[in-house]
């Protein structure tokens, strides 16, 4: 995998993997989406991914498919967003 920087400060990346980019969109209903991250972006020792919802773009804390901050033995690999409006 190979990570290429958008900015100066290397605090925005993406990756030449489609796979790498992937996660889940959770929407408020319950619908759950397979997209593609426009980028990633850290801050301190997280980070958030960047993505794009309806022409307007979004940010979410990658999270577990249940909601926790870290992932559950058995669940899912992808990261899992939780979308609000606003």
């Amino acid at each position: 995998m190979r990570e290429l920087y958008l900015n100066g400060t290397g605090s925005r990346w993406v990756c030449d993997s489609v796979e790498q980019m992937q996660f889940v969109l959770v929407l408020p209903d319950g619908t759950r989406r397979i997209r593609k991250a426009d980028f990633f972006e850290s801050f301190g020792n997280f980070a958030r991914i960047g993505y794009r919802y309806r022409g307007r773009r979004y940010f979410g804390i990658p999270k577990s498919p249940t909601g926790h901050d870290v992932r559950l033995e058995g669940e899912s690999e992808l990261p899992h967003v939780f979308h609000v409006e606003g």
